[in-house]
Parts: structure tokens; sequence; C-alpha cells
């Protein structure tokens, strides 16, 4: 009989399972890699990937939170720099965050299998990374507040600007090259700004 693992354990290995999944993703594509080979190179029997994902869409959907998470927290950690000029450090962070989105999109399949996967899934695995978007824009907002940069910041529409370039950016190859940037850089500059009042 297996033993069980301790919360901590299983922490542990789901962070495993997500970092060397990434770096076999990179390499081989997510259609091209199984579970079995996750699993052989992670160091646990296949059938404990269950205990963590149904299948490796969800894994997929996880990943893409996770290094959502890792981005997004890299931005607070920079949050005095956005006191001077609220409106162009929520722009740029955005406007950056989705450039580095749409360059993953273009050359790393995992990507771009990510889309596709967010394409067909339940609502309730996309809201997730809404959620993480909503919560990295209460944090601001309130520090805002705190701070007394801003008299008003309508988080509900800024979280907008976040979901809009995500889709934006899944859709790419519908925009002519030349024109793409300015585009997404238009859109969400324009929404921020209506949703901050200074």
């Amino acid at each position: 009989m297996a033993r069980a693992f301790t919360e901590e354990e299983k922490l542990e290995i789901k962070e495993k399972i997500m970092e060397t999944a990434l770096d076999l993703f990179h390499d081989k594509g997510t259609k091209s890699l199984s579970i079995g080979e996750l699993t052989r190179r992670v160091g646990i029997a296949q059938g404990s990937f269950y205990n963590f994902w149904k299948d490796k869409e969800s894994l997929i959907i996880d990943l893409m939170a996770y290094r959502s998470r890792q981005k997004l927290t890299g931005i607070e950690a920079i949050f005095p720099q956005s006191l001077e000029d609220p409106i162009g450090f929520l722009s740029q962070a955005i406007y950056k965050y989705s450039l580095d989105l749409m360059i993953k999109i273009k050359t790393q399949p995992i990507y771009e299998d990510a889309f596709d996967i967010f394409k067909k899934y339940k609502l309730s695995e996309v809201d997730r990374i809404e959620k993480l978007y909503g919560d990295f824009l209460k944090k601001l907002v309130d520090y805002w507040n705190e701070k007394s940069a801003v008299k008003n910041a309508d988080q509900r529409g800024l979280s907008n600007a976040f979901v809009g370039s995500f889709l934006l950016c899944s859709e790419y190859k519908h925009f002519d090259d030349d024109y793409f940037e300015g585009i997404l850089e238009t859109y969400i500059v324009s929404i921020v700004n209506r949703y901050i009042d200074l």
C-alpha cells in the first residue's frame, strides 16, 4: 500500500511537477509529452499525477495560472514606482505583460496550446486566471488608496484591460504585424485612462 503524502509533500510534488512540465513542454510541446514521461522525471508513480490534475489540459491551465502569478508578483514588488504616474505604470505593466505573452505564444508551443485549451475549456477554469488579475488590481488599488495616489480606480473596469489584452494577444494572427503593438497599447492605455481618476 502506498503511503499518503503530507500536505507539505503534496505542495512540493505539485510544484516539482509544474516546473518539470514547463521544461518538457518547452522542449517537446504539449501534444508530444506523455504523463508517464513527466511523472518518471519527477520520480513519482504515474497514478500520483491524477491526485493533482484530471488530465494534461488541467495541468496546462494550472501552468498558465502559475506563470501569471509569478509575473504579477514581480510587478507587485515595484508598486512604489507607480505613485508618480499610476496610469502610466499600470498601462506599461499590462502592455509589457501582454507583449511577453504574445512572444511566448509565437515562439513556445505550450502557450499556443494553452490558448486553444482556454477557448474550449469551462468558463470556471478561465475565471481562475481572471481572478489573478482581479486580486493583483485590488492590491494595487489598495496601495494607491493608502498612499492617496488616486481619487478613484474602478477595479472591474481595469480588469478588462488585462482580459482584453489577453484576448487580443491570443488572436494576434488576425492583425497586421506592423500595427498590432500600437493597437494593443492604444487599447490598454484608453481602458486604464478611463477607469482611473487622478
